[in-house]
C-alpha cells in the first residue's frame, strides 16, 4: 500500500500506554468455553475491582488531546429502512440502526482540492464507530382470525460502541504510523479495486504482484483530480475506514455464555458492525439524488428497477482507492536484549478481556431488562452481591435521560434477583420459542 502525501501537522504529547502481549509467552487460552450451560448454579458476577484486566492502569479509554475535526458536509441518508425484528419484546421499540455506509453529496466536493482537504482533514482523522451488538429473539405463535401465525419477537437488542478504545490519529515522536495502529494509505498499483470504472482493475502494466510497468503510484491528491477530470456524470468516490484487530471469536465465545447464564433460551446473534465504515461521495447529479430519496420506491413498486439497475451499474464510475485502518490491536516485531526478535501484540487502549470484565455486569442487567438501544454511555459500576442478593442498586447520575435508562436496568436487576432465588427455574428459563 502506498503512503498518503498530506501533512499530518505538529506532534502532540506522547500517546497513552498500550497493552502488549508477547506471542512467545505461555498463557492459558482464553478461547476455551464449556460445551453446555449449567443454569442451576449460575456463577457469581465478578466485581470490577476483582478483575485482573480491569485493575490495569492502561484500560481506560483514549482521551483526545484536542477537539476532533468537524464535518462540514451534511450526511445524506437514504430513506429509513425497516427496523430489525417485527416486535419489541418489552413494548419499547428502540431499534438499533447502524449504517455502515453513509453518503455525502455537495457541489463543493466536485472540486479536487476541496475533496482532498475533506478527506485529509476529516475522514482521515476521525475514526468510525465499531460496536458490539447483542440481539436476542424468539418465535411466538399468535392466533388471528382463527388462523395461527408465527412472528419473531425481539427480546433485546444491545449496542455497545468501542470508539473510545481506538488509537488517536496524531503523529508521535519516535513512532512510525504502523507502530501506533493508525494506518492511512492509498491503494498500490497491484491492488484490484475500482479505479474510475464500474469494475475492479489493477494499474496499467500490473498483474497481481508482478510489476511489468514503471508507472508511478498515484497519491490521494492525484486520485481526487482523476475523479474530478472524469467525464462521467454518475460518480462515487469511496473512503473506507476499517477497524481490524478485534478478536471477534473470543468475544462471541465469552458473551453468549454470559447471556445464557441469565436463563435465556431464545436465539442469540452477536455481530460487530462499524458505523460509517464506508463514506461514499456522490456527484451531485439528479439521478444520484433520485437514488437516495423516495423516488427510488417508484422504481421498486413498478419493477422498473429491473431495467434501470443494470444501466446504472454500468454507467456509474467508482473510485475505491483510499483506506484508513484504526487498529484495535496489531502485531509488531521487537528486538530482545540478546539481539533476537519476537512478535508482540499491542493494543491501542484495552484488551478484549479487560473490556468484557468492565461490561459483563452491565450486559447481564441489559439482557434481563430486555433493553433495546445504544447502551454505551450507561454507568458500568454495577456491583454484584452474593447469590440470592443479586446485583446492587445502580447509581443515579443527575442526567434525566441516563437516569431513566438506569431505572430500566434496575428492573433487570430485580429480574436477576428473581431468577437467582429460583422463582423461574421451574419454567425452564425465559425467551424460548412458542410454537
Amino acid at each position: 500500500m502506498g503512503k498518503p502525501t498530506a501533512a499530518l501537522g505538529p506532534a502532540p504529547p506522547p500517546p497513552p500506554q498500550q497493552y502488549r502481549d508477547d506471542a512467545d509467552t505461555d498463557a492459558v487460552s482464553m478461547h476455551t468455553t464449556r460445551s453446555d450451560y449449567e443454569y442451576d448454579d449460575a456463577p457469581d458476577l465478578p466485581s470490577y475491582s476483582d478483575s485482573e484486566a480491569a485493575a490495569s492502569a492502561a484500560d481506560t479509554p483514549l482521551i483526545p488531546t484536542e477537539d476532533p475535526p468537524r464535518d462540514e458536509y451534511a450526511v445524506v441518508q437514504p430513506p429509513a429502512s425497516i427496523s430489525w425484528g417485527a416486535k419489541g419484546g418489552n413494548g419499547r421499540n428502540k431499534a438499533v440502526n447502524v449504517k455502515e455506509t453513509t453518503i455525502r453529496m455537495d457541489v463543493r466536493l466536485n472540486d479536487p482540492d476541496s475533496l482532498h482537504e475533506y478527506i485529509s482533514n476529516y475522514l482521515r482523522l476521525v475514526p468510525p464507530k465499531p460496536a458490539v451488538r447483542m440481539r436476542g429473539w424468539h418465535y411466538e405463535t399468535v392466533h388471528r382470525k382463527e388462523k395461527k401465525e408465527t412472528e419473531r419477537v425481539v427480546d433485546f437488542d444491545i449496542l455497545l460502541y468501542l470508539s473510545a478504545y481506538l488509537p488517536t490519529a496524531r503523529p508521535t515522536d519516535g513512532l512510525a504510523v504502523d507502530e501506533r495502529g493508525w494506518r492511512p494509505a492509498v491503494v498500490s498499483n497491484s491492488d484490484q479495486v475500482h479505479r474510475g470504472s464500474w469494475r475492479r482493475t489493477r494499474a496499467k502494466g500490473y498483474k497481481q504482484d508482478v510489476e511489468i510497468s514503471d508507472e508511478p503510484q498515484a497519491d490521494l491528491l492525484q486520485w481526487c483530480r482523476d475523479y474530478y477530470e472524469s467525464k462521467a456524470k454518475l460518480k462515487i468516490f469511496r473512503v473506507t475506514r476499517d477497524v481490524p484487530g478485534i478478536d471477534q471469536e473470543y468475544l462471541r465465545e465469552q458473551i453468549e455464555p454470559l447471556i445464557r447464564s441469565t436463563h435465556y433460551r431464545g436465539h442469540v446473534d452477536l455481530s460487530f458492525p462499524i458505523d460509517e465504515k464506508h463514506v461514499d461521495i456522490y456527484s451531485p447529479h439528479i439521478v444520484n439524488k433520485w437514488r437516495i430519496t423516495w423516488v427510488r420506491y417508484i422504481f421498486y413498486l413498478t419493477f422498473l428497477w429491473l431495467i434501470t439497475w443494470p444501466i446504472l451499474f454500468f454507467m456509474t464510475k467508482k473510485w475505491d482507492v483510499y483506506k484508513v485502518d484504526w487498529c484495535f490491536s496489531w502485531w509488531t516485531t521487537e528486538s530482545r536484549a540478546d539481539g533476537a526478535t519476537r512478535n508482540a501484540k499491542r493494543y491501542a487502549s484495552i484488551t478484549e478481556q479487560a473490556w468484557l470484565a468492565k461490561h459483563r455486569n452491565l450486559i447481564k442487567g441489559l439482557v434481563l431488562e430486555k433493553y433495546q438501544g445504544d447502551a454505551t454511555d450507561l454507568p458500568l459500576d454495577v456491583e454484584s452481591g452474593s447469590r440470592g442478593e443479586g446485583m446492587g442498586r445502580m447509581p443515579q447520575t443527575g442526567n434525566a435521560n441516563v437516569d431513566s435508562a438506569v431505572n430500566f436496568i434496575q428492573g433487570g436487576v430485580n429480574a436477576w434477583n428473581a431468577i437467582s432465588s429460583g422463582a423461574e427455574r421451574g419454567s425452564g428459563g425465559w425467551g424460548a420459542d412458542s410454537r
